[in-house]
């Protein structure tokens, strides 16, 4: 079978990823077998580009993918990004300096179109945060203050250490010009952290972009996603589709459910729902 009129955009964490944060064996023969059968394999990610391709060794990423929860999209075979959109920095930096005058327990992540940067002292991050989040650098406030952001990641180390944060958004009315996006990991103990975007981004607005590109013309979009970061991506896509593990809210407004990720989704979407499209 050929696959020249469908493509693939999936999520990582909780999808793609097995909950030991590896591409199963199984996904990984399914996705080469489905490109070299015409397929375009891409992700849709919170993650920044070179962070992903570090947890995706030889996996062929031929179609272009968003990156940064929509904020960018990005092609990994010409390694450059085709669209970017930018947070507001003035609304940004006074929130990061905000939670640094207040002493807030947060790890601090900037993301910029030079990569990934901690903004909080070394001496504080979370190692398993910052094992997941590489290749990184410190700087401080006044040098990421030049550069281009894409957004800011707040990790909480101590449980509602947020909620200062966000009820300064609500003060400032930086709310209105900034998106949020929450999110869980379980790699450290608390868990829970913030996301602020460029206002009105999400994946959805990445799919809408990924689909104006040439390369996509005529395809079917197959999206796959677990958690509430995914949820415009697969109601922007052709055929939603979530693994077993997904909340019950994404998994309501998908078309098909498909193996965990612990038992390799990608592989079950493309040999049982595909092929039946």
């Amino acid at each position: 079978m050929r696959f020249e009129r469908a493509a693939i955009l999936t999520d990582l964490d909780g999808t793609l990823f097995n909950s030991r944060g590896e591409v199963s064996a199984e996904d990984r023969a399914a996705i080469r077998d489905f490109t070299e059968r015409g397929g375009l394999f891409a992700v849709a990610t919170g993650r920044e580009p070179h962070n992903a391709r570090r947890y995706l060794p030889e996996l062929p990423i031929n179609g272009p993918s968003i990156v940064l929860n929509g904020a960018a999209v990005y092609d990994f075979v010409r390694h450059r990004y085709l669209r970017t959109e930018l947070i507001d920095k003035e609304a940004a930096l006074d929130v990061l300096r905000y939670c640094q005058q207040q002493g807030l327990p947060l790890d601090q992540q900037v993301y910029t179109t030079d990569g990934i940067f901690y903004a909080s002292p070394l001496d504080v991050a979370d190692p398993g945060f910052l094992r997941i989040h590489q290749p990184t650098a410190f700087l401080p406030l006044a040098e990421l203050a030049g550069k281009d952001w894409f957004k800011l990641v707040l990790l909480e180390r101590e449980p509602d250490a947020l909620a200062p944060m966000r009820r300064y958004l609500k003060q400032t009315g930086y709310d209105r010009r900034l998106s949020l996006v929450e999110g869980t990991t379980d790699v450290v103990k608390v868990g829970k952290y913030q996301e602020l975007l460029p206002l009105g981004v999400h994946k959805g607005t990445g799919m809408a972009a990924v689909r104006q590109l040439p390369v996509y013309t005529g395809r079917t979009l197959f999206a796959v996603g677990d958690y509430w970061n995914d949820m415009e991506l697969l109601q922007s896509a052709d055929v939603p589709c979530a693994p077993e593990n997904a909340i019950e809210e994404i998994k309501a407004v998908c078309a098909h459910v498909l193996a965990s990720h612990n038992d390799s989704p990608i592989a079950d979407l493309i040999a049982r729902i595909i092929p039946s499209m």
